[in-house]
């Protein structure tokens, strides 16, 4: 059926070259177009399960008590507390609040402090600098040792590292707001004329996560583009040695990496740190059916154009048509992923290789006929050099007679491989995303170690009585939480509304230390919160205060350990507010990226789940054998295993890039392996026993499978050069898996269907 079709599609465009090529052109345009409006999204919500019960809850907390993602700007000096320097911060706070995008911003000269006076208290800044008397420097330091909101939250124990805490407000429709938003910022500091030389300021958070991924995205873009391209031309010219052949290659690539980008398009994806790695990964892909068929077409000894070409698509149109399905079943089998940018990939990626198998049918026949007619494509030799052709027949000699020996070494190698399988573990830390030395590690860890953290973890207490948090005993439930958050090692601080209510009693108290504690009364508390005309209290409390928010800072970024810390806080909880009437969670951004431990791993079961099974009925299909069916799957397992046994032996971890590559793997790895059997299958039909068949087979099929790898492994070889580490770690290991499938199919595999001979 494929043969017949291909065979169509060949006369139609013998027929018809102009009309079909006009198509293509057309066709391509088209999808242009939408690959040129693909949108850019690099923020953290992008990686969060879609109609996930906690994310609505999020969306709902962040509408009440605003956005728990902000910018902190920190930076040490030990002339902090000098008039000039106040003054400089203060102009800086001005400044920064000018910036579009900016909804508050809180430094040590605005911050809110709570004075009290005889009869009541009032809220003010902490430095009042339109004051026209000189600063008071030892009466700003003892407000601040007083305030626990101030101390330790914008300024430092030691009061030599301060910060700038910027919240912003959200700007879903306009894609590029978080990066300008960084940039103006950053830009406010830098060009900050008056401030001294040996102050650096440190920008982090999730914003600057975000747009540090956008930014490193688009210089790896710029710089794939062109190495891949340049790679694989060379690759090309070296393996076809013809310079028409080759160009013919790279608009074949061009065309397909065109169309898959459009799907990814089509699918609701976009450009993010995942699918950036879909480019280069196409390219390199595309050019495996194209080496299969070129390579034959230039050994095919047939004076006729017209037969030539249709003589190698009849014979290469079924392999071909099963590898590029093989391999989008791999990629769509990750499209049963919770996880969007892992789904967009897969689906993108399935269609990219259909479209793949199409082209390299339709568009390499179609420069062959406009081509050959004019300028004839010489005969080439069956190998690409001499030396091949004796590898080729050495391999084949010892594979059939140390079938044993390489049969128990590769066991060997197995057991040692699962047995690292065991050990992989699964961190998506995106800090850890970047380079070790990089300026966001540097910030984020200056912010993590001397600002107690840059990210929360949020808890939430929610009732539906009015007032609910007005009672003592309620207020005593807040407290005994925030107690046991700030008992953990990786929570710094707390801050929630009984902490405006204790600071709130001792300034009505004249100040008094002893009198840092909650109200003893619903009225009392009532009162304070009356006589509070300051913003910051909205933030962590609802009008009828029924519904508070305590917000942690952590400074630990690892999702593993991070994942047992929130397992114990919602043990605590459970166990402790044991009250009907509060509706308990924990939520924020860090809460949510974390769940991606567990959405990794269930994407990583059910896409190789699935591939496996459909991948095997298919073989089995093909090769009407169940024995050879079953054959089959034991070349493409093995590199699984092995990548699995390499991430866990060198501790790679398992993240949202390394996720995809067994699945990725099995794609690819089982193309050459339906060329070999295919190959071996029609030398079993010409009457040659097993052996002989392996032998002729390896022969045959050395040079393209040994060619197309090659370029494979340069091609994701390239990744090692990205801004990003699971990218690099994406690149190597698909690298290595390419390495693992030359040797199972051209080592392994005939040694397999060797000792099935031997029982005959």
């Amino acid at each position: 059926m494929i043969k017949k079709l291909v065979s169509k599609n060949c006369d139609l465009i013998f027929l018809h070259p102009r009309a079909y090529f006009c198509f293509l052109i057309l066709i391509t345009v088209l999808l242009g177009y939408f690959y040129a409006k693909l949108p850019v999204d690099t923020s953290v919500e992008s990686l969060i399960i879609e109609n996930d019960p906690d994310l609505a809850f999020y969306e709902e907390f962040k509408g009440q008590f605003g956005e728990d993602e902000f910018l902190v700007v920190g930076f040490e000096s030990p002339k902090i507390f000098s008039t000039g320097f106040l003054e400089q911060i203060a102009s800086l706070t001005v400044e920064l609040e000018a910036i579009h995008g900016v909804k508050e911003v809180i430094s040590l000269t605005n911050v809110e402090d709570i004075l009290g006076t005889e009869t009541d208290f009032i809220v003010q800044p902490l430095v009042p600098l339109a004051s026209e008397d000189s600063l008071d420097i030892a009466q700003i330091i003892d407000r601040i040792e007083r305030n626990p909101l101030i101390k330790g939250n914008v300024i430092s124990e030691n009061g030599q590292v301060s910060l700038f805490l910027i919240r912003t407000m959200e700007q879903k429709d306009d894609g590029d707001f978080d990066a300008r938003l960084v940039a103006a910022v950053t830009s406010t500091f830098v060009d900050y004329p008056d401030m001294p030389d040996d102050v650096d300021f440190h920008v982090a958070g999730w914003l600057v996560t975000d747009t540090s991924m956008a930014s490193y995205m688009n210089r790896d873009m710029a710089l794939f583009m062109p190495l891949t391209y340049l790679l694989i031309a060379v690759l090309l010219f070296v393996f076809l040695r013809n310079l028409p052949v080759m160009i013919l290659s790279l608009v074949n690539i061009s065309v397909c990496l065109t169309w898959t980008m459009a799907f990814l398009y089509f699918t609701g994806g976009a450009m993010s740190p995942m699918t950036s790695i879909l480019p280069p990964l196409i390219m390199a892909l595309v050019v495996s059916d194209s080496i299969h068929i070129l390579q034959k077409f230039l050994q095919t000894p047939e004076n006729d154009l017209q037969l030539r070409i249709k003589e190698v698509m009849q014979r290469l149109a079924v392999p071909c048509f099963l590898t590029s399905l093989t391999t989008a079943i791999g990629f769509s089998s990750l499209g049963l992923s919770d996880i969007p940018p892992i789904r967009h990939f897969g689906l993108a990626a399935a269609g990219g290789m259909m479209a793949e198998f199409y082209l390299s049918v339709t568009l390499i026949p179609m420069g062959l006929w406009f081509w050959g007619r004019k300028h004839p494509i010489e005969i080439q030799n069956k190998v690409i050099f001499s030396g091949l052709n004796v590898v080729s027949e050495w391999t084949g000699r010892k594979v059939t007679t140390l079938y044993k020996p390489i049969l128990v070494v590769s066991l060997a190698i197995l057991a040692l491989c699962i047995y690292g399988a065991t050990q992989v573990q699964v961190e998506t830390n995106l800090l850890e995303y970047f380079r070790e030395g990089s300026e966001i590690r540097r910030d984020t860890s200056f912010v993590d170690s001397r600002l107690g953290g840059v990210n929360t973890l949020e808890v939430s207490l929610r009732s539906s009585e009015m007032e609910y948090f007005l009672e003592p005993a309620n207020l005593e439930k807040i407290e005994k939480v925030a107690d046991y958050l700030k008992s953990l090692e990786v929570i710094s601080k707390t801050t929630s509304l009984n902490d405006f209510l204790k600071q709130m009693n001792q300034a009505f108290n004249a100040d008094k230390q002893e009198y840092h504690v909650l109200p003893h009364s619903r009225q009392l508390a009532a009162q304070y919160l009356l006589l509070y005309d300051g913003d910051e209290l909205s933030n962590f409390v609802d009008r009828d205060y029924s519904w508070v928010r305590i917000s942690a800072r952590v400074t630990e970024h690892s999702s593993q350990k991070l994942e047992h810390v929130i397992a114990d806080i919602d043990r605590y909880l459970t166990e402790t507010i044991n009250d009907p009437a509060i509706t308990v969670n924990i939520t924020g951004k860090t809460f949510l990226v974390n769940k991606l431990v567990k959405g990794i791993v269930d994407s990583q079961v059910k896409s190789l789940s699935t591939a496996f099974v459909v991948i095997f009925m298919v073989l089995l299909f093909v090769f009407r054998s169940f024995k050879l069916g079953c054959i089959s799957i034991i070349p493409n397992a093995l590199p699984i295993v092995m990548n699995l046994g390499i991430m866990g032996l060198f501790g790679i971890p398992l993240n949202t890039a390394t996720a995809i590559i067994s699945a990725v793997a099995l794609g690819i790895a089982v193309d050459d392996t339906i060329h070999f059997l295919t190959e071996y299958q029609q030398q079993r039909s010409s009457g040659v026993c097993s052996s002989e068949a392996i032998r002729l087979s390896i022969n045959e099929k050395f040079a393209p499978i040994l060619s197309t790898s090659l370029i494979l492994m340069f091609g994701f070889g390239i990744l090692i050069f990205s801004s990003f580490i699971p990218t690099v770690q994406f690149g190597l290991l698909c690298a290595l898996i390419m390495l693992f499938a030359i040797v199972s199919d051209l080592v392994i595999l005939p040694a397999v269907i060797m000792i099935q001979y031997k029982k005959k």
